[in-house]
């Protein structure tokens, strides 16, 4: 009783703010915000901010302030009239749940030997070491926009400005702690994205063996280990292994309500779905899936709480949808709900264009497979799966879920994401490919090795099974591929050589890998940006790879040719080339 009237309070309180800032911001000037944002920008010019643009913001704002004001004053009522305020499941069921999933943990300890537990720790070890390998990869142009465009940036502009879909919002706060806290390099930048993509790997294992046994798990859990793609975007800061995190964890809440009626872990998949989507919208793929998994595997058991059980799954839908607004409210008062569901970066959605390139879409995913692991891997993958769906139901109803939560939301949107959107799918993948596993081992037992146990040969095999996962994976290292060395180089030489006032000028994609290194060595940003005074040197970074000139990047920099004295080379290499003028 308590704990519900401290929620309504603090309700109260959260619509009393909203209504308070709504009002406020509705009535600061153009002026007031543009100097502000001015301010915060590196050039100090935002020039996209127009009086339209604020116009927009302060009706934004207006709305807001009365939305909540009218909730608040409804809550205000209810808490007056009914004072007796009905306990909310989510917090009374809370402490039900920790304890079912203390004795869960405890029942799995005292099923599981040492060996095997080992062997899940050794994985779990070498998943890391593998992926900490990467973590001093080169620089890539998204990881370096992500820390200059955004995680730089205060945490009010962080979760409300979403001019471009890099910004993974949650992603990028996670990162502007660490870098704030342990300071700018590749290595803090790029921790979040580690310790999600290592976290990821025992729940990962945890979720497999809740759904079918010990061997498929730890069979699975090589295979995650040294998976490539996995491999690639837990060493790389994107918001990519935050999602697939919050994903293994809705899966282990969902396939909990399935077993259980318990409304607080509803409450928490929907909090868990809520913080994927505010990490990157395109986790309602995985949201998707994960309920439509929920719904089939409910479907087919037989039980009088039935009804009770899909009423979770809607209260933790609605609990979905809530979360996700009041996370996204920021960006929905500065940009639209439009900048969200279709992001004005992807074009215009063309349902013919759509209809001719879908399968151009289809073969990005399978040449992306293909190059972080190998060609015959992952077609031994596709006969395993086929198998996997083939023996066993539980199986199949991830896969089914995992089309119904994709395709049709494609065909809705008319796109189909980059591969990397769709590298969640590789664990469940990898849970086909281990099932496979799994029954050919018990064959080899029954035909060639019948002296040999299920502990024994699971354990050996998942030693071979990683050696062969990790060796393609970090043979291919796409990370240190789509790296850009020579900006560390450019910034560093930049650093001992310019003098104050002097400037560096560079264009996309070397602008930003440059401004990163800078600010990593200590420099000042502000060497990249504004004219250059006459008498200072200016340099000139221009990258043939992308068919930039000398010429072009002055023009993208607003430098009328001619304005500077004659240019000589000072760095020939074949990505990046420096030309000064003194």
């Amino acid at each position: 009783m308590a704990a519900s009237r401290s929620i309504v309070h603090s309700g109260l309180v959260l619509l009393a703010g909203l209504t308070a800032f709504g009002w406020w911001g509705s009535h600061l000037s153009h002026a007031d915000v543009l100097a502000h944002l001015n301010g915060l920008a590196p050039d100090g010019n935002v020039e996209s901010y127009t009086l339209l643009f604020h116009g927009n913001v302060r009706s934004n704002l207006r709305t807001l302030a009365g939305v909540s004001g009218v909730l608040g004053a409804i809550l205000l009522f209810y808490r007056i009239r009914m004072p007796r305020v009905v306990a909310l499941p989510g917090v009374a069921l809370l402490g039900s749940l920790r304890a079912d999933m203390a004795k869960a943990l405890r029942d799995l300890r005292r099923q599981t030997s040492r060996a095997h537990m080992r062997m899940v720790l050794l994985l779990v070890v070498v998943g890391a070491v593998l992926r900490a390998v990467l973590l001093w990869q080169p620089i890539t142009y998204d990881e370096a926009f992500t820390y200059t465009y955004y995680a730089s940036r205060p945490v009010h502009v962080i979760v409300s400005d979403y001019s471009y879909p890099n910004n993974h919002i949650l992603h990028s706060v996670l990162a502007h702690v660490i870098t704030t806290l342990f300071g700018v390099g590749k290595v803090s930048l790029r921790l979040t994205a580690f310790l999600a993509g290592v976290a990821v790997l025992p729940l990962f294992y945890l979720f497999v063996r809740v759904l079918f046994n010990r061997y498929i798990a730890l069979l699975a859990l090589a295979m995650a280990c040294g998976s490539g793609p996995l491999l690639d975007y837990s060493a790389c800061a994107r918001g990519y292994s935050l999602t697939w995190l919050f994903m293994v964890l809705a899966l282990l809440l969902g396939r909990y309500l399935v077993k259980q009626e318990r409304t607080s872990a509803a409450v928490l998949l929907g909090l868990c779905c809520a913080l994927g989507m505010w990490t990157i919208p395109s986790f309602a793929y995985i949201a998707g899936m994960v309920y439509s998994g929920m719904i089939i595997a409910m479907v087919g058991r037989q039980e009088e709480s039935i009804q009770k059980k899909f009423m979770n799954v809607a209260l933790s839908c609605v609990v979905f949808l809530l979360a996700t607004l009041v996370l996204y409210l920021p960006v929905i008062l500065v940009h639209g709900v439009d900048r969200i569901v279709s992001h004005e970066t992807y074009g215009i959605p063309d349902r013919d264009l759509f209809a001719r390139s879908y399968a151009d879409g289809a073969m990005e995913l399978w040449a992306a497979l293909v190059d972080t692991s190998a060609l015959w891997l992952v077609l031994v993958g596709i006969v395993a799966l086929v198998y996997a769906g083939y023996t066993s139901s539980k199986f199949r109803t991830l896969i089914i879920g995992l089309f119904l939560g994709a395709v049709p939301l494609v065909i809705f949107q008319a796109l189909v994401a980059p591969p990397r959107v769709w590298f969640y799918s590789v664990f469940i993948f990898h849970i086909g490919s281990a099932i496979a596993l799994f029954y050919l081992l018990k064959l080899v037992q029954e035909r060639f090795w019948p002296s040999s146990g299920k502990r024994q040969r699971t354990i050996l095999a998942s030693a071979m099974v990683l050696a062969v996962f990790g060796w393609l994976g970090l043979r291919v290292e796409r990370i240190g591929q789509g790296g850009m060395p020579e900006a560390e180089v450019c910034a560093r030489k930049a650093l001992n050589t310019l003098k104050p006032g002097d400037k560096l000028y560079a264009q996309y994609p070397w602008d930003s890998p440059i401004e990163f290194h800078l600010l990593a060595m200590g420099g000042d940003r502000d060497l990249m940006y504004g004219q250059c005074p006459a008498g200072n040197t200016l340099w000139v970074a221009v990258g043939p790879d992308y068919e930039q000139t000398l010429e072009g990047v002055l023009l993208h920099q607003r430098v009328p040719p001619g304005t500077h004295p004659p240019f000589r080379l000072i760095q020939d290499s074949p990505r990046l080339k420096i030309f000064a003028a003194p």
